[in-house]
């Protein structure tokens, strides 16, 4: 990435990064986000896995996923399962309908699972954890993996020899130690904030687990983005973002770090 790159993704993060952190004010502002960022995602997704198919088609089975986390977030928080598999079936018998083609079908069931299950369902995870541990720790599920991402990019760039999983990604195992490091005394610092202004928030051994799983689960969700564009043969998932690519490319690591830190909470707490 070379300077004016670099110079183009920190400006187009400065202007987003305050618009998304303030929707961590109110649960009803978070359930907009998350369906939102939803929307823009999984249409990402079908526009390059199915882009044959009529806007309009994938305009609708971008409904469908995406209107997971509001119903969920508002009138079903209780029962995630029953609306994840009602619109499962939905969809299902919807893209039966459309498509006469086996084949053709089989592919738009892939892409809407991958879509429903992986970006609608491991996104919506911020609404449990917003409800049932705070704002704060919600927000620094987010916060964190930005940390992660930005001390494993400059790190893997200063010192980056030995390369993870190369047909995938170009990590380097130093990049996703400097990564950890940083992330760790990030998340110390936050929540050293979160205890002055008397919030919930996560004790030093909690921290250092949420440093591993956001290091570990972050980079797996990289190269499960990875391996899908490679499929479909692109570089970038779309151009929401300047200097980033597409959304999509923005919440990879995110849609696996979050159900694992909420998992992870669970066990922890009960």
């Amino acid at each position: 990435m070379n300077k004016k790159e670099l110079t183009l993704r920190v400006v187009s993060s400065l202007i987003v990064a305050p618009i998304v952190v303030a929707c961590f004010v109110a649960y009803k502002s978070l359930v907009g986000l998350v369906a939102a960022i939803v929307v823009l995602s999984s249409f990402e997704l079908f526009s390059f896995s199915l882009k044959d198919r009529r806007k309009a088609y994938l305009a609708y089975l971008t409904a469908l996923v995406s209107i997971f986390p509001v119903l969920y977030g508002l009138l079903f928080f209780d029962y995630p399962h029953l609306v994840l598999f009602v619109l499962f079936v939905i969809g299902s018998v919807s893209i039966m309908t459309k498509e006469k083609n086996p084949i053709r079908a089989n592919e738009d069931y892939y892409s809407f699972s991958v879509a429903l299950l992986y970006i609608s369902l491991g996104l919506s995870f911020f609404l449990p954890l917003y409800k049932e541990y705070g704002g704060g720790i919600a927000l620094l599920a987010l916060t964190g993996v930005w940390a992660f991402d930005s001390f494993a990019y400059f790190t893997g760039l200063k010192f980056g020899r030995i390369r993870i999983f190369k047909e995938y990604t170009r990590k380097s195992l130093e990049g996703v130690i400097g990564g950890f490091l940083g992330v760790f005394i990030y998340s110390l610092i936050f929540n050293w904030v979160l205890m002055l202004l008397n919030k919930n928030h996560l004790t030093i051994p909690e921290s250092l687990a949420f440093a591993v799983g956001v290091s570990i689960m972050d980079t797996f969700g990289d190269i499960f983005e990875s391996s899908i564009k490679r499929r479909f043969g692109v570089k970038d998932s779309g151009v929401v973002m300047p200097g980033h690519g597409g959304m999509l490319d923005r919440i990879d690591g995110l849609l696996f770090s979050t159900p694992i830190f909420y998992l992870v909470l669970r066990l922890i707490r009960g």
